[in-house]
């Protein structure tokens, strides 16, 4: 709402910016007044309809404010209810238009009325098109073909919710995709019936080796086990998955409840290493870095663990090292020291028995060549790259798909840098930009709610600085500059509910001049950069 004459030029051409001058709103009114008119009972039925069906349900539920994604489908009944009343919209004309002729040319009457009302309906059909056209949209399966070929043969991958998960199930059971893989969705690892289903093979993919019997994690058990370490020492994983199993390994609580408890918060597991290099854990770059055994640990400030958690305990404590676990999200909640051994694959992280020296917001443990590979030989980006098919909202921030994909290259690019494999790390960098175009996935998604967007192609600045590129971190900052120049325009229109947001991109364009391209020794450019802040901040004076 609003002027829009300031916005973004990507917000000004978005597909979703429809126009409909209030003429559906004004037919279901219409409709309405002339259904309470004519039949007060019937429009009290249909009333009723677009009261339960809508806004009765929200108030049931007590549905809190900015709920996630489409979930306005609570409304969906009522929508149907409405447009009864933009129905008799028509009818109403028609009644109008007859009553001025006095019911003389009736068909004529009924035509007219039915053309004159049709417009509205096909003034929709053409504003809504090109934005719910889903033709040539491809990108949730191509990203979990992505996924799934991230992973070795045979392996399990950890996902973490639904929208990560269901393009994956669709992958393998439709199209028969990687169906080796063995989906671990951490949402669903709570479930008895879903551990269950882990013990069985499906498709392609071999049982998960479980030793804890289902009455430990039916429905209602052991939701979360409470971590009782007196010693503080290490103990073999296996023995702590023998003293939670044990009968008589209880602790009482005062109420006389007596509960399954988690015996250490650090715990060993052996490492095979002949089935690690035989499986493809690692190569055999890593062989002599492949320690016999490793240690996890549960941080102190961790009381209980869930039921997922201890999902994926009892699996280590059997783990022979032949097949991959790669998990999404480094993790996600699994908060088990699993992210201490994660080596960086792209779409997804490898547990691997070699410590992993994360620093800030590095990747940390990488195998280049393998980490090459799966990126431009295993991976393929031409559903995202395409620009015949509508990038709406679902892609640039419900699923953060812009964000992981940049994400992806820049950390691959930084990876590569580290490793002083200059031509890779640029590589990445172009292939970011040849990719995702900033015409269809802008730099700047601070209007989305998502500012820190921005922050990749600065790092991709950088980065090219590094590499001895100025040209292409001049071109790049550019484009990201223009973006945020035309983001803080519009902020200033708004600037009352818009400060922090203006500031916050100000604050950019300066970190930008200041601590990116003049610490790479480019002043005259940084200079420039600098300057287009203010000088437009003045124009606009």
């Amino acid at each position: 709402l609003g002027d829009q004459s300031n916005a973004p030029q990507w917000l000004q051409d978005n597909p979703g910016k429809n126009h409909y001058f209030f003429l559906p709103l004004l037919l279901g009114l219409i409709g309405l007044c002339f259904q309470f008119d004519k039949d007060r009972r019937g429009c009290w039925l249909t009333f009723l309809l677009f009261f339960m069906t809508g806004i009765a349900i929200v108030l049931y539920l007590n549905q809190s404010p900015y709920q996630v994604r489409e979930r306005d489908y609570a409304y969906a009944g009522s929508f149907y209810a409405f447009a009864i009343w933009i129905g008799f919209a028509v009818a109403a004309v028609y009644s109008w238009i007859a009553s001025a002729l006095k019911e003389k040319h009736t068909v004529a009457v009924a035509t007219v009325a039915s053309v004159a009302c049709l417009f509205v309906p096909a003034l929709m059909a053409e504003e809504n098109w090109d934005d719910h056209d889903r033709s040539n949209r491809y990108t949730a399966v191509e990203v979990a073909k992505n996924y799934l070929n991230s992973v070795g043969e045979n392996g399990l991958l950890v996902t973490h919710g639904d929208n990560d998960t269901f393009p994956l199930w669709y992958a393998q059971e439709v199209e028969g995709f990687r169906n080796d893989v063995r989906i671990c969705n951490t949402s669903l690892l709570g479930t008895d019936w879903y551990i269950d289903q882990m013990r069985y093979p499906i498709n392609n993919s071999a049982p998960l080796n479980l030793s804890i019997g289902q009455e430990q994690y039916l429905y209602g058990t052991n939701e979360w086990i409470p971590i009782e370490d007196k010693r503080d020492q290490a103990l073999l994983l296996s023995d702590c998955i023998t003293v939670f199993k044990h009968p008589d390994a209880k602790l009482v609580y005062q109420d006389g409840r007596k509960l399954d408890y988690w015996v250490s918060r650090k715990m060993i597991i052996p490492v095979n290493k002949e089935n690690c290099l035989k499986s493809g854990i690692v190569s055999e770059k890593f062989a002599e870095q492949i320690p016999d055994s490793i240690v996890i640990s549960i941080p102190k400030s961790k009381n209980y663990l869930s039921k997922q958690e201890l999902f994926f305990l009892d699996f280590l404590s059997t783990y022979q090292w032949d097949r991959p676990l790669n998990v999404l999200n480094q993790g996600g909640d699994l908060n088990i020291g699993l992210r201490d051994y994660l080596m960086y694959e792209g779409f997804s992280c490898k547990f691997v028995p070699i410590k992993n020296k994360v620093q800030s917001l590095d990747v940390g443990l990488v195998d280049t060549d393998e980490l090459y590979d799966k990126i431009v030989n295993k991976s393929c980006f031409d559903a995202v790259s395409r620009e015949d098919y509508c990038v709406d909202y679902q892609n640039t921030y419900t699923f953060l798909g812009v964000m992981s994909l940049r994400s992806l290259f820049t950390s691959a690019a930084n990876a590569f840098l580290a490793a002083g494999e200059k031509d890779r790390a640029e590589e990445m960098l172009d292939k970011c930009q040849q990719v995702l175009k900033p015409k269809e996935y802008p730099y700047d998604n601070s209007l989305l709610g998502w500012a820190s967007n921005s922050l990749f192609p600065i790092t991709m600045v950088k980065d090219y600085y590094a590499l001895g590129k100025p040209e292409k971190a001049q071109a790049l900052a550019r484009e990201l500059n223009k973006e945020l120049l035309e983001s803080i325009r519009f902020y200033l229109d708004f600037y009352s509910i818009c400060k922090n947001d203006f500031e916050y991109n100000c604050n950019l364009i300066y970190y930008l001049a200041n601590d990116v391209i003049r610490e790479a020794g480019d002043k005259e450019f940084a200079d420039e950069i600098a300057n287009s802040l203010s000088d437009y901040l003045s124009a606009m004076q």
